[in-house]
């Protein structure tokens, strides 16, 4: 990268990586809504795991903040 502004991993704080997790889950869920119209079974799964992703994301920002002690 060039200039000044390069980004490090432990820039980012917590909250936003839980949102950036979050909503990636909403969107293979929301993926997965679309396909279930074409191919069932595959448009079931991706919800599945889209909603899975979704709900571990606040799990994860609160087992790191317990570990951080805040």
């Amino acid at each position: 990268m060039s200039g000044g502004n390069s980004f490090e991993p432990a820039d980012l704080e917590p909250i936003g990586a839980m949102i950036a997790v979050a909503f990636t889950g909403a969107v293979i869920g929301l993926v997965g809504a679309a396909l279930a119209f074409f191919v069932g079974d595959l448009g079931i799964a991706l919800i599945g795991v889209g909603v899975v992703v979704a709900l571990t994301s606040p799990i994860a920002y609160i087992r790191l903040r317990r570990l951080r002690g805040s």
